[in-house]
C-alpha cells in the first residue's frame, strides 16, 4: 500500500512538471510566432509600391513616361525617376532620370536615344530600405529622319529671326514677313526691304502672291502693301480698308485680294475698290463684333473658306454663307487648299482637319504629335505638312512623321510653312527659318 501511494505521488509530480514544460514551451513558441509576425508586418510596411507609366510621345531620340508611388513603405521616398537601357530589367546603374522625391505620380522625359532602337524602362523609388522598381515597359524609337535640315538666322543675313509668314514666287525665291521688314532669299543670299524702300511698316504679319505675281503684304497695324518687284503701293483705312490691323491676306483665283482683320471683318479688293463686311457677326458685351479673321482660302470649286479665332469656320459658296462648319466654332488658325483640292485647316486644341470627298477627318495630337496647329502647307511632291506647338509633321504615304527641335529644327513652335518648287519645305518661327529637304525626293504614291 505504501509503495502504491509513493508511485501515485511521483506520477502526480511528473505530471505537474510536464504541464509546466508544455506551458513554457507553448508560451515560447507563441512569443516566437508573434515576434515573427510583427517582423513580417514590419518588412511589409517598409516595402515601397511603385508602378511604371505607359510610354508615349515616342520620337527618334526621346520618349515620355513616368511612374506612380502609391505606398512609401513607412519611410520617406528620397529619390524617384525612371531608368532605361537596351537590355531587360534596367536599374539605376543604367541611364536614369531624377524626378524629385515623395509619393504620387511623376512625369519623365527620356532623351538622348538612338533612332530605330528598342529600349526597356522601369520606374524606380528609393527610401532607407533600398530601391524598388515598377513593372517593365518596352518601346522602340522611330526610324532615322528622312529629311535634311538647314537653318537660317540673322547671322546668315536674315533681317530678323522672327518669321511671321512665308511665300514663294514663280522663280523659287523665298519671301519672309518678319518683325523688322520683308526678306527675300534667292538660293544664295538675302535681300531686305523696309519702310526706307517703300514698305508700309517694318512689322509685317502676312504675305500672299496674286496670279499676276504681285506680292501683297499685311502689317500688324499699319495697313497693306503691294509690291510688283519695282514699285510699292500702300493702302490704309483712308483708302477703304476696314482696319489697319491685318490678321490674314489671300489672293484668290480671280485676282481679288481678301483681307482679314479685327471684329471678324473681311475686306475684298477687286483692284479698284474695297468692300468690307462682318463674317458670322456675334457681339461682345461692349457691343463690338467678336473675333479676328486669321485664315482665308478659296478652293478649286470657287468656294471661299474663312476661319476666325472666336467664331470658327465659315464657307461662302457664291450665294450663301454656312457657319460653324463641322461644329468648329472657335480658334481656326489656318486654312489651306491642296493641289488635289482638299481643304486642310489647323485648330486649337483639336489639331489638324482634312475635308475631302465631302467628308471631314480629324488628325489629333496622338497622330501628328501637334495639338495646336498654326500652319499647313504642301511640298512639290504632294506631301501635307502641319506645324504648331512642339514642331511639324508631314503626312507621307498615309503616315505621319514628326520633326522637332530635337531633330535640328530651329523653332520649337512652327508659325508658318511654305513649299518651294524643288520639293523642299520652309518653316518659320520666332528663332529663324528652317529649310527641310527630302533625302529621297520622290513623290508619294
Amino acid at each position: 500500500m505504501c509503495i502504491f501511494v509513493l508511485i501515485i505521488l511521483r506520477l502526480k509530480e511528473y505530471i505537474m512538471e510536464t504541464k509546466t514544460f508544455f506551458y513554457y514551451g507553448f508560451s515560447l513558441l507563441a512569443a516566437t510566432a508573434i515576434l515573427f509576425s510583427r517582423c513580417q508586418k514590419e518588412d511589409e510596411k517598409n516595402t515601397l509600391v511603385v508602378t511604371t507609366t505607359d510610354v508615349t510621345e515616342i520620337t527618334r531620340t526621346a520618349a515620355t513616361t513616368g511612374g506612380n508611388i502609391t505606398d512609401d513603405g513607412g519611410a520617406e521616398v528620397t529619390a524617384r525617376g525612371v531608368c532605361w537601357c537596351t537590355d531587360q530589367n534596367p536599374t539605376i546603374n543604367d541611364s536614369k532620370t531624377e524626378d524629385g522625391s515623395g509619393v504620387g505620380s511623376f512625369y519623365s522625359r527620356i532623351a538622348g536615344l538612338e533612332p530605330n532602337t528598342t529600349y526597356y524602362v522601369r520606374a524606380y523609388a528609393k527610401n532607407k530600405s533600398g530601391t524598388v522598381y515598377g513593372e517593365q515597359q518596352v518601346f522602340t524609337t522611330l526610324p532615322p529622319l528622312s529629311w535634311a535640315i538647314t537653318n537660317f538666322t540673322e547671322d546668315d543675313g536674315l533681317i530678323s529671326n522672327r518669321i511671321n509668314s512665308l511665300a514663294v514666287d514663280d522663280s523659287n525665291n523665298i519671301w519672309a514677313a518678319t518683325s523688322a521688314g520683308l526678306a527675300k532669299f534667292d538660293g544664295s543670299s538675302w535681300t531686305s526691304y523696309t519702310t526706307a524702300d517703300g514698305l508700309i511698316d517694318d512689322a509685317i504679319r502676312v504675305l500672299s502672291f496674286n496670279p499676276d505675281g504681285n506680292l501683297w503684304i499685311g502689317s500688324w497695324e499699319s495697313g497693306v502693301s503691294r509690291f510688283d518687284g519695282q514699285t510699292w503701293t500702300n493702302y490704309t483705312e483712308e483708302d477703304g480698308l476696314y482696319s489697319n490691323h491685318i490678321y490674314s491676306i489671300h489672293a484668290d483665283q480671280n485676282g481679288n485680294i481678301l483681307i482679314g482683320s479685327r471684329n471678324n471683318h473681311l475686306t475684298i479688293f477687286d483692284g479698284s475698290t474695297f468692300d468690307s463686311f462682318a463674317v458670322n457677326p456675334k457681339p461682345n458685351p461692349d457691343g463690338t463684333i467678336m473675333g479676328h479673321i486669321h485664315a482665308i482660302h478659296d478652293d478649286h470649286d470657287g468656294n471661299l473658306w474663312v476661319g476666325s479665332c472666336y467664331t470658327g469656320l465659315s464657307m461662302f459658296d457664291g450665294e450663301n454663307w454656312t457657319h460653324d462648319i463641322n461644329n468648329l466654332s472657335s480658334f481656326i488658325n489656318t486654312i489651306f487648299c491642296t493641289s488635289d483640292g482638299d481643304i486642310w485647316l489647323g485648330q486649337s486644341p483639336l489639331g489638324a482637319f482634312q475635308y475631302s470627298n465631302d467628308s471631314w477627318k480629324n488628325y489629333p495630337e496622338r497622330e501628328t504629335m501637334i495639338r495646336f496647329v498654326y500652319t499647313v502647307g504642301e511640298d512639290a511632291n504632294g506631301n501635307i505638312w502641319v506645324g504648331g506647338r512642339d514642331g511639324i509633321s508631314v503626312f507621307k504615304e498615309d503616315a505621319w512623321e514628326f520633326i522637332s527641335s530635337e531633330d535640328g529644327l530651329i523653332n520649337t513652335v512652327a508659325g508658318s510653312i511654305v513649299g518651294d518648287n524643288d520639293g523642299a519645305i520652309w518653316v518659320g518661327g520666332v528663332n529663324g527659318l528652317s529649310k527641310i529637304t527630302p533625302l529621297e525626293n520622290t513623290k508619294s504614291q
